[in-house]
């Protein structure tokens, strides 16, 4: 099971930039900001994860996305009993987007191997915007299909 919920912290600008970046918001949000960034994404926030704390346990059911705004995550797969350490990843890594676009359930085991600072975007953040704009849907199931292929 993934550790339980780290205390949120509230978003600055810097964060709310990282944000917009990753995601690509500017056609959408073009004043995105810090203020903007919790109306929109009210349940969303920084989160810090100590060395091996869970971010993601594979098999889980989960549709939340990362990013990843300091620090290291190490990613593994399980397979059968086996499990091998799939990557690192840091800084301006998105993690979840799998589990968003198929069947919710996680792929992968993310775990940090140094302190984390990760902006968790709450999926029922991201379901409501969903529903009420289909091009920003349509653009981030892109951009994770992008990602996945890479």
């Amino acid at each position: 099971m993934a550790s339980a919920t780290p205390q949120r912290l509230p978003v600055d600008a810097p964060t709310a930039e990282s944000v917009n970046k990753a995601f690509r918001l500017e056609e959408f949000f073009p004043e995105f900001n810090a203020e903007l960034c919790g109306k929109i994404f009210p349940r969303s926030g920084i989160q810090q994860f100590r060395p091996g704390e869970k971010l993601i346990e594979q098999g889980e059911s989960g549709r939340d996305l990362f990013l990843l705004l300091a620090g290291e995550v190490v990613v593994q797969i399980s397979i059968d009993y086996l499990s091998a350490e799939a990557g690192r990843l840091g800084p301006g890594a998105v993690i979840g987007e799998m589990a968003l676009l198929a069947d919710g359930v996680r792929s992968a085991t993310v775990a940090a191997a140094a302190p984390v600072f990760a902006f968790r975007l709450a999926y029922e953040d991201v379901g409501y915007i969903l529903q009420n704009n289909p091009q920003l849907a349509a653009h981030l199931k892109t951009l994770a299909r992008s990602r996945n292929a890479q």
